[in-house]
């Protein structure tokens, strides 16, 4: 038996198979027997379920999207690591092979005969070549590596004198330059008290008269996609607000942080700090999110 360091890990190794948190360790896997086994397994799934589109007469969109989740990703699983390209040495036959299964699919999808066109078939079916799915998935990971914080070792893949790393750098026509992901060792948390309570009781507390600024916000996002938020704040009699449109390509959630951050504004500002600054809002998720600086969604 030996052993075999896995970052800060020291697992026992066998010679047969061997499965460590899902992923087999085995001396005798190769990406070609990998590959096989993708393409015996996605040809499964595609006898399965062209039987059951052929009884259940979906529409063509409905079966397009079958084909993808179930054939295509069982097909296509680690296939960045073999990639090479669409015309390298090596990998005509594979692409082949894929594109014969993708045509399946299209078939399948639109009720075409074998003796379609294969361009018409692909246009109709919304199934892109093999080539082009496969660079695709190749360039998404390369970006996913150089994305991954500083100090990562996988981050080191893309550009390495490495067969992997080489195919990558040219998939992303890397040159060294990406921006850098920096993690926090340990995010700060908000210096303020949250206070998360039922709806009859935020009305009661919405109502309640209390010293120094007091804030409410409330993002949200129309139907037709616009997204923003209005801020109204209070101080004693005075009272005040703004509307903010954060344009067509945000989500509620993301309006509900942006008001938050955007309440913090109006009270650093002023020439005399209030005695208490108390802002309300209805997201809950949203308030726990910003009570901390570590990363996460908004």
């Amino acid at each position: 038996m030996t052993i075999v360091a896995v970052g800060a890990n020291n697992i026992p190794f066998k010679k047969e198979a061997t499965c460590w948190l899902g992923v087999w360790l085995h001396t005798q896997h190769t990406l070609k027997s990998h590959r096989a086994s993708r393409l015996k397994e996605g040809r499964k799934a595609m006898a399965r379920l062209q039987r059951l589109t052929e009884q259940a007469r979906l529409v063509p969109a409905n079966c397009r999207e079958v084909m993808t989740a179930c054939v295509q990703s069982a097909t296509m699983i680690m296939a960045e690591l073999w990639w090479k390209g669409g015309h390298a040495q090596g990998t005509i036959g594979q692409a082949d092979q894929l594109q014969r299964l993708i045509n399946q699919e299209a078939r399948a999808t639109t009720c075409c005969f074998r003796t379609t066109n294969l361009g018409a078939l692909s246009m109709e079916s919304g199934l892109r070549v093999a080539t082009a799915q496969q660079g695709n998935r190749q360039h998404r990971f390369g970006i996913w590596l150089l994305s991954l914080p500083q100090g990562d070792q996988a981050r080191g893949i893309v550009g390495a004198p490495i067969e992997l790393g080489r195919r990558l750098a040219n998939a992303l026509a890397y040159a060294g330059a990406m921006e850098s992901t920096v993690l926090l060792e340990q995010p700060e948390t908000l210096k303020a008290a949250l206070l998360q309570v039922e709806e009859e009781e935020a009305a009661m507390e919405a109502e309640k008269p209390r010293p120094g600024l007091t804030m409410y916000t409330d993002g949200s996002r129309m139907k037709d996609e616009k997204a923003g938020y209005p801020l109204v704040w209070k101080k004693g009699e005075s009272e005040g607000g703004i509307k903010t449109h954060m344009g067509y390509n945000q989500e509620a959630y993301d309006a509900e942080c942006a008001a938050l951050a955007r309440a913090l504004k109006p009270a650093s500002r002023r020439n005399t700090t209030p005695e208490l600054v108390a802002i309300l809002t209805d997201a809950q998720a949203a308030i726990r999110w910003m009570a901390s600086d570590e990363p996460g969604l908004g």
